[in-house]
């Protein structure tokens, strides 16, 4: 028995009926939740299209951090397939792409909207399979990956999309990944399909009826016995220094916004999104904002306590994320008693699973500090029972998927989610507002019946928000 075969001949009932369904449809979202493996599904498909002649190849449009988690799974699950990422210079990657002969060809989106016209010359060379790995990265219909992938799709045999997280904002993001899908897009004009779904809520049990011949949804509540899931929110007073730093920038930001009409407001929505990610800078980690400012943040001090408890007290691993960069390098030098792993995004994609694996397998390293847009994704850290989240942010798709990295197949114990929330700051608002995203996915992809509005920021919401962190309902 081959390996390729062994990994097929060990398929769970649910990545059964996902091969059915993207080998029998040709086209489809596969939205299994994370840790259900999306990836054996994808290759266990193109395996059988390839052995009924149905299909030469397999071209996978990933991010960037996946690229080597995809040749890994195939060096594992398909020692038959050949396989190629990819990447370098401009050169490099065109002569890639003109000369590659591998069953499956990798690379990242960066690299697919830039070598638009390599990725279609290698999608007409035969019947080929296009998988996009991780699809919300195409939800923006107006961005250059969306754009570039509907072109791809045109000429594609196989159109494959992959997420657990397919709707991480609003019911926009589903529209361009049916119409990937579909090439012509069931859902009418985008102007027409807002009209009718902007809201999120009133129309959300239709859309989820029109959507579902074109998606696959399954979670791990309906194909695996896992251990439970714990969650426990720390709200942690700021000491007077930092708040004074908090409620001073707070106020001028509610001046600046209270100047403003609604229109105005609109027109400078992205500076005044950036200028709240900064109050969650200050509510986390001053010395982001202030990197001469000697005193510790309450967080940190809260981290001492918690990582000395569960690392040192009960030799447990924790995951501490972090998505300040900042933060995660003043982190490491904190606990380099612990010899800490890191994994964020200036560390080399090459070296990324040698981390995971270290982190798996190594019983003496305790503490792994990441940025949940490196690290939230292709990776398992199950030999972790707790995460810590030291900051959140406004990204669903990175926090459902980081908190899936402990929670998969392979964990044998409940685990613990700890989120540090700064008491009376925006950090209030950011954790609603990822409450309320998690339950317009679920009622769209049909894990639930009722979904809470998910409406777009206005003055008012704003104001609200800073005065009160809490968003309008």
């Amino acid at each position: 028995m081959t390996e390729s075969t062994k990994g097929q001949s060990m398929l769970m009932a649910h990545q059964v009926e996902g091969i059915e369904f993207l080998v029998d449809r040709g086209s489809g979202l596969l939205a299994f939740e994370q840790g259900l493996g999306k990836t054996l599904v994808a290759i266990a498909a193109f395996q059988r299209v390839l052995a009924e002649g149905k299909a030469a190849r397999m071209v996978v449009i990933c991010p960037n951090s996946l690229k080597r988690n995809w040749a890994s799974e195939l060096s594992k699950f398909a020692c038959d397939l050949s396989w190629a990422i990819v990447e370098g210079a401009p050169a490099a990657r065109r002569k890639q792409l003109a000369n590659t002969g591998a069953h499956v060809v990798i690379l990242s989106y960066d690299t697919a909207r830039a070598e638009v016209a390599g990725v279609l010359a290698l999608l007409g060379r035969g019947r080929t399979v296009m998988v996009l790995d991780e699809s919300h990265a195409v939800k923006n219909r107006q961005s250059l990956a969306s754009i570039s992938s509907k072109h791809f799709a045109e000429i594609a045999s196989y159109r494959w999309l992959l997420s657990g997280t397919p709707i991480t904002n609003t019911v926009a993001d589903i529209y361009s990944q049916i119409g990937i899908v579909t090439v012509k897009n069931p859902l009418g004009s985008f102007e027409a399909f807002m009209a009718v779904y902007g809201d999120g809520a009133s129309s959300s049990s239709d859309l989820s009826e029109k959507i579902a011949p074109y998606i696959l949804r399954r979670t791990k509540d309906q194909c695996l016995d896992l251990p439970e899931k714990n969650f426990c929110d720390l709200v942690i007073d700021l000491p007077d220094w930092q708040r004074k730093l908090y409620e001073e920038m707070r106020d001028e930001l509610v001046c600046e916004i209270e100047s403003m009409t609604g229109e105005q407001f609109r027109a400078s929505a992205a500076t005044a999104l950036s200028k709240i990610l900064r109050l969650s800078q200050l509510a986390s980690n001053p010395s982001l904002l202030l990197p001469t400012e000697p005193r510790i943040p309450a967080k940190f001090l809260e981290l001492d306590n918690l990582i000395g408890e569960i690392c040192e007290g009960s030799g447990e691993k924790v995951i501490l994320w972090s998505h300040y960069i900042g933060t995660i390098k003043a982190l490491t030098k904190r606990y380099e008693r612990l010899n800490p792993l890191v994994l964020y995004g200036e560390i080399p994609n090459e070296d990324r699973q040698d981390i995971a694996k270290a982190f798996q397998d190594d019983d003496s390293r305790k503490l792994l500090i990441a940025n949940p847009a490196a690290a939230g994704t292709g990776f398992t850290f199950t030999a972790a029972r707790y995460c810590i989240y030291e900051s959140l942010n406004w990204r669903y798709d990175f926090y459902a998927q980081s908190q899936d990295r402990i929670h998969r197949i392979g964990q044998r114990f409940p685990v613990t989610y700890i989120r540090l929330i700064a008491s009376d700051t925006i950090e209030q608002a950011i954790a609603a507002a990822l409450e309320r995203k998690s339950g317009l996915a679920r009622a769209l992809l049909g894990d639930a019946e009722t979904v809470s509005d998910l409406s777009r920021l206005t003055r008012e919401d704003a104001l609200n928000m800073l005065r009160a962190n809490v968003l309008q309902s």
